[in-house]
């Protein structure tokens, strides 16, 4: 196939393939990004697909769901893991403030401080 080199497609043409790549987008969402038409756009990606191989967007898009669910799965790790510490800590706090309520009750000393006092 005879691919024609303009000015354009000298500055463009790795740029559309990479985003054609990465995020699988149709000609018309890239052509929005790039000052290139849709045609062009489109003649671009084919001449791509036919030198290398397929390269679908549905593939793209499949490989990004599946690095979304990785994403997913590691956050949600993150989430219970920040639960557990959360409930550590607020067993932590009760405890010291049991600790505080039966010192004050025994040995009859004020340990917490008031609120307002002066300093």
């Amino acid at each position: 196939m005879f691919i024609y080199h303009t000015q354009k497609m000298d500055q463009y043409y790795n740029e559309v393939i990479s985003i054609y790549r990465e995020t699988g987008y149709g000609r018309k969402r890239i052509a929005k990004m790039v000052p290139v038409g849709e045609k062009t756009i489109a003649r671009w990606i084919a001449n791509f697909v036919a030198e290398n191989g397929t390269v679908t967007p549905q593939t793209v898009m499949q490989s990004n769901q599946e690095n979304h669910n990785e994403e997913l799965e590691a956050l949600q790790k993150e989430v219970a893991d920040l639960k557990k510490q959360l409930k550590y800590q607020e067993m932590r706090a009760d405890a010291y403030d049991t600790m505080i309520d039966i010192a004050e009750k025994k040995f009859n000393i004020p340990i917490r401080k008031k609120a307002g006092a002066k300093q």
